[in-house]
């Protein structure tokens, strides 16, 4: 069955037995088959609330980010995996450009406008998850037309799962889409040596902490 943004686990259990008299060894056997029946069973589900898309841009020659996220990401995933990991494996996403949030409201009509407005059929980033495992990923990212993978770090702490990744604009044939922005940008994207400039490549961090429950 499929759901909407929802992640999945279920916990692993190791079991271990000593060597005895045969008396002690078919007592520990019974032992075991009462604690394999008993043993809790863990899923993990995803919270919307706990989910943070953080992209970061960079301007000037310095190289000054420019920090945000997107306040609505839809995803389909797998409900009801027993990994973590096969939960996201598949899942699809979809994030709409107007729910752009750069924490300035000035600047973000002029990103959602004159950056992904001149691209092609760009009002929504699609895309999917290919592979994810405790320490690397890789996904789908489709905009102006174009589709492209990019490979990814994972890490994991408790219930929290971050993944990190660095795509370029030029792999999506932005280049207009950054003379665009510059444009309207100048006075901000011009630094103390003259130079108006917007750089290609594009931070993207996704973290979610998933939520328990145990039977």
């Amino acid at each position: 069955m499929k759901k909407s943004i929802v992640i999945v686990v279920m916990s692993g259990f190791l079991f271990a037995a000593c060597g005895g008299e045969a008396e002690t060894n078919n007592d520990e056997g019974s032992a075991g088959e009462e604690t394999t029946a008993g043993a809790e069973v863990c899923t993990y589900a995803y919270s919307p609330d706990e989910t943070i898309l953080t992209w970061t841009a960079f301007k000037l020659t310095e190289r000054v980010g420019v920090s945000g996220t997107f306040d609505e990401i839809n995803v389909v995933s797998n409900d009801g995996a027993d990994d973590m990991y096969a939960v996201l494996t598949g899942a699809s996403f979809d994030i709409p450009v107007s729910s752009l949030n750069s924490n300035d409201e000035a600047r973000d009509p002029k990103i959602k406008n004159s950056f992904f407005g001149v691209m092609d059929s760009t009002d929504r980033i699609t895309g999917s998850v290919n592979s994810l495992s405790a320490t690397a990923g890789e996904v789908t990212i489709s905009m102006n037309g174009m589709t492209k993978n990019y490979s990814g770090e994972v890490s994991v702490e408790g219930e929290e799962i971050t993944f990190s990744t660095t795509l370029n604009i030029l792999d999506f044939n932005g280049q207009e889409s950054i003379d665009s922005l510059g444009v309207v940008c100048e006075a901000k994207h011009t630094g103390p040596d003259g130079v108006n400039k917007l750089w290609e490549d594009v931070e993207l961090v996704i973290r979610t902490t998933l939520v328990k429950t145990c039977e």
